[in-house]
């Protein structure tokens, strides 16, 4: 299965309807919002460094944050596709993840 045929804005399945696309919609914005903070390969990266004992006690206490951030992320767009009206109420990511990620 390619990449487009796993996007959800991309399946034909809730082309019709309304709530699905806006649930697809928020669903890509989450994950692009997060991946602007930390790509996949950083996440990866990271938690192997983390698992075999390689971060500092500074950097372990960031990818914790930075994971609650990502499930922080996921909770606002469930609540996004619950509410209509609300969008764009992302909480912000902790401050240097960014520049962690980049280093790994």
């Amino acid at each position: 299965m390619g990449r487009l045929e796993r996007d959800p804005l991309m399946a034909p399945e809730g082309a019709g309807d309304p709530a699905a696309r806006r649930r697809a919609r928020i669903q890509v914005e989450c994950r692009n919002r997060i991946r602007a903070v930390i790509d996949l390969p950083a996440q990866v990266n990271l938690q192997g460094a983390a698992l075999f004992g390689l971060l500092t006690y500074e950097e372990a206490t960031l990818l914790r944050d930075g994971l609650e951030w990502i499930l922080e992320m996921r909770r606002a767009a469930r609540a996004c596709t619950s509410d209509a009206g609300r969008f764009g109420d992302w909480p912000d990511p902790p401050e240097g993840l960014a520049a962690l990620a980049r280093r790994y």
